[in-house]
């Protein structure tokens, strides 16, 4: 199953907002990269966890998510998605789950980061199997 959450802000506060994701996302230790309207965070080890599954620490497993823009009109929509997860696959159950809470666990930062800062218009959490 796939997920996106998709962030609504002013067209505006467009670059404001991709700054303030990548912010929050390397204060939790991601590894950050913005290429024009895109941005791509990873953390941990890809070698390790596709290895050793489920036995890798939480903190030193893989997990990649990117950031896109789309502009229609007045509004802009930030969309997260996972990009080149390894650990539902390789962890089994147990990083299935990890893979949901730390999907989570991002979402509600990053609700946090673009409220805060007095961005964010609205919120659509979707999912498709």
């Amino acid at each position: 199953m796939d997920a996106t959450t998709e962030f609504a802000v002013h067209t505006g506060d467009r670059c404001t907002a991709m700054e303030v994701a990548g912010a929050a996302l390397r204060q939790a230790g991601h590894h950050v990269e913005s290429t024009g309207g895109t941005i791509t965070a990873t953390t941990g080890s890809r070698m390790l966890t596709i290895l050793l599954g489920a036995l890798v620490h939480p903190s030193r497993e893989f997990r990649r998510y990117e950031l896109s823009t789309t502009v229609s009109g007045t509004s802009t929509t930030i969309t997260l998605r996972h990009a080149g997860h390894v650990t539902a696959v390789s962890g089994g159950g147990i990083g299935a789950g990890r893979r949901q809470s730390d999907w989570q666990q991002v979402n509600a930062m990053l609700e946090r980061a673009l409220r805060s800062a007095g961005v964010l218009a609205g919120r659509i959490e979707r999912r498709s199997s």
